[in-house]
């Protein structure tokens, strides 16, 4: 045999697929440096509440609490801030750095590495990065919140790199301590070489700077300053850079005020407005209200106007945060954060807001003579307490409204685009969620792909739409070879109020992960008892009505009691209800599983064995408990007609089936041709489009009307 030639791939084929798998890593960086922030959410907010609790600039405030909670009630206040917020950017690298490792690990499909040493490396790299002599506090806050998405980033993908190329200690195998501790020897090597990597890079950088940039930006810095501009150009410049900076998710407030107050261009807190320096209390009070980037004009809209259910309930948690002027919510919740979306009025709304207030200071006379305020102090009250008056909240309120009219155009685009994108990866994941490979037990749940997120939302929204009229059953009838209806099926049916129907494979296989699938077995079979006992009522009987059950319901103790309470309650005879178990999944031969199966049967009910042809369990439950019907899965009946392998199989299933006395039922019988075959071969019973789809439950009674119920007849 000749060798089989591979072609080498050219030049651009390779900077393709290396372009390709840079911007994975992008991507998966960028969502973990979100999700980071959002998770640190709750500490972030509890710190500036904890700020605004001991800065508030109200005299009787102060000596209440002075009264009721003893002098150093400020400084016990304050501890709370450093503790959260004055540690956020070593927090962040700890979770960023853990959050890139279980995204890496997820991505590949293995899980090399702990999550918690990685953090703890990220911890020490962050301290060895910004710990200075003398030693500041502020270094371990929002002030290296740069180093912090660094250092978490470099620290996850060094240790994931190095992990691959260092031994792995397979030979302590058989010490005390087994895996953990080859673990632990493995993460020794690549944490110490990570450590050091980090240490001489920032050590190349740090001579760089000093050397060559350092310099040249302190120059560049002077000749600024020798055109001596005025307080308005530099808070104008102030709030541009600050955008800027946030946009690449750096905490710019933060950072240009700990760079401009070595400086001296920065006024005094106490000093509301300067001609000639930045104000930072008046830039907090009218140009960054809700948070950088003047982000209660965005949550306004998309809480009035807004389209997208999910952005809107995101507008509406973050109506708290910005009552404190916080957004880190929206910064990395829509994100913002490197959003080419939003950039434009992330950056032009603050700096509109920024004109309004200085005309109205400078042109209008607004006063600026009232007391001092610090950022988190709400809107509104902050405009009257630093102007004394209603002119301030006047103006803080035209700033909302053209903040607001600033990024509605972009908000609506971006919507559009979020509804595509979510729609786009809805369907990839129910195709991967309804796919033939998807494993029972693959902790769909726990994943932290797309798959995983829309597995999680199918759950928590199906348990908030479960009793309304979002769910409901379909009946579809199943006929004998006469064309009398012999029974119908129950079929769950949802329609999500976003994405439309749901696929009820998806839907069952993700519940079947959790509790819900209890809860899904419980209404469907309460449902379905009461219409058939209002068609009972009406007049109409000599059918049964088939519910499904999950394989996993087996093992639940109480779902015998749960069917029996059913038929209790609406008055149904067992032999009216047949029971269909989907051999899809995997039937254990558990105590359980028996035992349950046993009591079904003792009660009187049918069990049939639904999906027949996809594994080989049903053949052992044959061998074990009496079977009433077998339902031949869509792959076989499909092809019938152009498939002799299909047919002998259905040939020798009829053959099997009525040796024991059991129905065969065809499912999706589409033609005449098709039923005519699969009746030669065997099959009792049929159901398909070429009778009728699934209706709902108000129509079988003019259905029944329409075709002769009977009986069914034992198969030959």
């Amino acid at each position: 045999m000749a060798p089989i030639a591979v072609t080498p791939r050219t030049g651009p084929a390779r900077m393709a697929v290396w372009t390709q798998s840079l911007q994975q890593r992008l991507q998966l960086w960028l969502q973990a440096i979100r999700e980071a922030y959002v998770a640190l959410l709750p500490l972030t907010v509890f710190g500036v509440m904890a700020n605004t609790v001991a800065l508030i600039p109200y005299s009787p405030y102060v000596q209440w609490m002075t009264t009721h909670w003893g002098p150093g009630w400020q400084a016990s206040t304050l501890r709370i801030f450093d503790a959260t917020l004055g540690l956020m950017g070593l927090m962040a690298a700890m979770v960023i750095a853990a959050r890139t490792t279980a995204l890496s690990q997820a991505h590949d499909r293995r899980v090399e590495r702990s999550t918690i040493a990685v953090a703890a490396v990220a911890a020490s790299a962050f301290l060895l990065v910004v710990l200075r002599q003398p030693f500041d506090f502020q270094v371990l806050g929002y002030a290296s919140a740069l180093q912090s998405i660094l250092v978490g980033v470099a620290v996850a993908e060094l240790m994931r790199l190095l992990g691959r190329w260092l031994p792995k200690h397979t030979r302590m195998g058989g010490v005390d301590g087994g895996i953990s501790l080859q673990n632990a020897l493995h993460m020794t090597g690549t944490a110490a070489l990570t450590l050091l990597a980090l240490w001489l890079a920032h050590g190349l950088w740090q001579a760089l700077f000093d050397g060559v940039l350092g310099p040249l930006l302190g120059r560049l810095w002077q000749g600024f300053l020798r055109q001596q501009p005025g307080g308005d150009v530099l808070n104008f410049g102030m709030v541009l850079l600050n955008q800027l900076l946030w946009m690449v998710g750096i905490n710019g407030g933060q950072y240009l005020y700990a760079v401009s107050s070595a400086s001296g261009l920065v006024a005094s807190a106490d000093v509301l407005y300067s001609s000639h320096l930045i104000s930072p209390a008046f830039l907090n009070a009218f140009v960054h209200t809700g948070g950088a980037g003047a982000t209660w004009g965005l949550i306004i809209y998309c809480i009035t106007q807004g389209k997208d259910p999910s952005l809107r309930r995101l507008a509406w948690y973050s109506v708290l945060p910005a009552m404190l002027n916080m957004n880190e919510l929206l910064l990395f919740g829509i994100p913002l954060v490197l959003s080419r979306t939003l950039l434009l009025p992330f950056i032009a709304a603050p700096l509109l807001s920024c004109l309004i207030a200085t005309c109205a200071h400078t042109l209008l006379g607004m006063p600026l003579d009232g007391l001092r305020v610090i950022w988190s102090v709400p809107v509104f009250i902050s405009g009257y307490v630093m102007t004394g008056g209603w002119s301030g909240v006047a103006v803080q309120a035209l700033c909302l409204l053209s903040s607001t009219l600033v990024y509605a155009p972009f908000v609506r685009q971006l919507e559009t685009r979020r509804i595509q994108r979510n729609r786009g990866y809805f369907k990839s994941a129910l195709e991967v969620l309804m796919s033939t490979e998807f494993e029972a037990h693959a902790d769909t749940l726990d994943r932290a792909d797309s798959v995983g997120e829309v597995a999680r939302c199918l759950v928590r929204d199906f348990q908030a739409d479960l009793g309304s009229s979002r769910v409901t059953l379909a009946y579809q009838p199943q006929h004998d070879a006469q064309g009398r209806v012999v029974g119908v099926e129950a079929l769950l049916r949802w329609t999500h109020a976003t994405h439309g129907p749901i696929p009820t494979a998806a839907l069952i296989n993700v519940a079947e992960e959790c509790e819900l699938i209890h809860h899904i077995g419980t209404w469907v079979v309460q449902r379905a008892c009461e219409d058939l006992a209002a068609w009972q009522k009406a007049g109409y009987s000599g059918f049964t009505v088939s519910v499904n059950m999950s394989p996993v319901q087996l093992h639940s103790t109480t779902w015998v009691q749960t069917v029996r309470d059913a038929l209790r309650t609406h008055g149904i005879h067992s032999k009216d209800l047949d029971i269909e178990i989907t051999e899809g999944r995997t039937l254990t031969n558990t105590a359980q599983a028996d035992k349950t199966l046993a009591e079904l049967q003792a009660m009187g009910l049918s069990l049939s064995m639904d999906d027949f042809g996809m594994g080989c369990t049903s053949l052992l439950y044959m061998h074990r408990f009496k079977v009433y019907a077998i339902k031949l899965d869509g792959v076989l009946t499909r092809n019938v007609l152009h498939n002799p392998v299909d047919q002998d199989i259905i040939r020798c299933v009829c053959r099997l089936g009525h040796s024991q006395g059991v129905h065969v039922v065809a499912e999706f019988v589409e033609t005449t041709a098709q039923r005519d075959l699969l009746q030669a071969l065997g099959c009792d019973f049929f159901q398909g489009w070429l009778y009728s789809p699934a209706m709902p439950a108000d129509q079988i009674p003019a259905y029944l009307d329409a075709w002769h119920t009977a009986t069914p007849t034992a198969p030959n």
